[in-house]
């Protein structure tokens, strides 16, 4: 009996030194209350197994409790992400928007430009044009009195031609010319057998 007793308790401290490698070894590189409460206890020399397992299932309780908070944690960091990426997404789209709506006013710009370009070249043809005509009327104008004027002379000479043909062939139709008054200078020179210069175109 002495000697099964002594080999439970050999025993008993080889799994207490592994469990408390394991431990040790979980616990490097990290900040865990639980993980150093069980060294602690698995160092000590009158504790059994029943302390450390109510530290390890105390320990796991923790850790359920820590995972829950670290799932609702990242549910929420998902979330985040999602909305930030449909927001992302809704801005890029606008600026893509925007820039076609850029290009459209752009482009609408330079027809205008063009169009205005057209418009002052037609008004300024139109200028020659209107210039050119305004020219061309007042030089018909000229031309148009001229002509009446050589008319008026025309039917002057016209109407005397025929006068004077009726004067020798229709005497009824003749019409003498009126009577010429003469001035002082004019009586002289016909008293002394001289000619006047004719005026008009009568008889």
């Amino acid at each position: 009996a002495s000697a099964s007793f002594v080999e439970l308790s050999s025993s008993s401290k080889r799994l207490l030194a592994k469990a408390l490698a394991l431990v040790r070894k979980a616990a490097q590189g990290k900040a865990s209350p639980g993980l150093d409460m069980i060294a602690l206890a698995l160092r000590g020399k009158t504790q059994g197994f029943e302390k450390v397992i109510k530290l390890i299932d105390e320990m796991v309780e923790n850790l359920k409790t820590e995972q829950a908070g670290d799932d609702q944690k990242k549910e929420y960091c998902v979330t985040q992400l999602d909305e930030s990426d449909d927001k992302k997404k809704a801005l890029e789209l606008s600026l893509k928007d925007s820039e076609t709506a850029i290009d459209d006013m752009t482009s609408l710009i330079e027809t205008l430009v063009q169009e205005m370009k057209a418009l002052e070249a037609g008004i300024k043809a139109l200028d020659k044009s209107v210039a050119e005509a305004t020219e061309q009327r007042q030089s018909e104008n000229a031309e148009f009195k001229e002509l009446m004027s050589s008319n008026g002379a025309a039917k002057d000479v016209l109407a005397w031609a025929k006068n004077r043909l009726n004067k020798f062939y229709n005497p009824k139709l003749y019409k003498a010319p009126p009577k010429r008054e003469l001035s002082g200078e004019e009586r002289i020179t016909v008293n002394m057998g001289g000619t006047l210069a004719p005026t008009t175109l009568g008889g």
